[in-house]
């Protein structure tokens, strides 16, 4: 594996789900890029070898790939929404991301970068379970592991006029998303009854890209976002056909081929891996990791004492000494012998 060469066009994704995971393989030597597309059932996504078990699995599927790769998922109950950051400096930057934390909870961050405009994508999601499954991910033999949320995999191969898409991964895991430019705007978990699954929807029924600027608080964001899409939903339902039939996924520059839906490298199915693998293999310009800052039990990070724990015990006493001229005399006094 150290040994490995690899070039841009060559990287692995994968979406995680509690009950699939599904994963491609990118190669830059490979007439449309797809080497291998993979789709393995997690029976226990609580159990650490259960999970492992179906990484290991993928793995195999997908010809026990070493090149990069980048892991999506977005548990339910996950939230995430942009806020502009232009012209701010390194040191601005972590004040937001500390106010972040202290104030709404959100210790996870991406920045965006569009031209000379530049966003904080702030990411409410649980930390704990991303790490845990980023650590299993490697120990599954994955290489160069990093997690990302699945609304900003899939905006990655979305067609700058698509504003919405719904992803159905899975039993109880869908989110909506809003985009504008290709950049996500908002994107939020929603119920899934009634919805077939693993699906894709998109839409591209323009809307104010600046209409959740300001808001920051989960509650506001999921009602306006749920607002728009029924208005998008309302305005022209034929806008929001499948994407095997819109042939609105890319790789980079060239479109990605259309399959059934049954077939494991059908968009339909491999739309957040597709995004995810297209940021390893370095199709989509620049790409940055996801910033996890670890917050305090009560929000206070800028008080030691509340993250580290102090002694409870008393001060230690004082040892008692003879001093120094007494110790001086003693060993300048015979010693009587016994």
């Amino acid at each position: 594996m150290s040994g490995a060469v690899f070039q841009r066009g060559d990287g692995v994704g994968l979406e995680f789900t509690r009950h699939v995971v599904r994963g491609v393989r990118l190669s830059s030597t490979r007439v449309g890029g797809l080497d291998a597309a993979a789709e393995v059932a997690v029976s226990d996504a609580d159990d650490d070898r259960s999970v492992l078990d179906a990484l290991v699995r993928l793995r195999a599927d997908l010809g026990e790939p070493c090149e990069p790769t980048r892991l999506a998922t977005f548990p339910p109950a996950s939230l995430l929404h942009r806020i502009e950051v232009t012209g701010r400096n390194g040191a601005e930057l972590n004040s937001i991301r500390a106010d972040l934390v202290r104030n709404h909870a959100i210790a996870s961050t991406v920045l965006l970068d569009d031209g000379p405009r530049r966003w904080i994508v702030a990411v409410r999601w649980d930390e704990t379970f991303v790490r845990r499954l980023e650590e299993l991910t490697e120990r599954a033999g994955f290489a160069e592991t990093t997690v990302e949320p699945s609304p900003i995999a899939l905006a990655r191969v979305l067609h700058l006029s698509v504003t919405r898409a719904r992803r159905d991964s899975a039993a109880d895991e869908s989110f909506e998303s809003l985009c504008a430019n290709g950049q996500i705007l908002v994107a939020g978990a929603v119920d899934s009854v009634g919805r077939p699954t693993p699906s894709l929807v998109i839409g591209t029924k323009e809307f104010s890209a600046t209409w959740f600027d300001g808001i920051d608080e989960a509650v506001d964001l999921m009602v306006e976002m749920r607002r728009i899409v029924a208005e998008l939903d309302g305005t022209d339902a034929a806008e929001n056909d499948s994407v095997e039939d819109a042939h609105r996924l890319w790789l980079g520059d060239e479109a990605y081929p259309t399959f059934p839906a049954h077939d494991l490298r059908s968009a339909a199915r491999q739309g957040v891996a597709l995004g995810a693998a297209v940021g390893a293999a370095g199709l989509a310009g620049r790409l940055r990791p996801v910033d996890m800052l670890v917050s305090s039990a009560s929000g206070n990070s800028d008080r030691p004492w509340v993250i580290e724990r102090l002694s409870d015990l008393p001060p230690r006493s004082a040892v008692a000494t003879i001093g120094p001229i007494r110790r001086l005399a003693s060993r300048m006094l015979p010693r009587r012998s016994r």
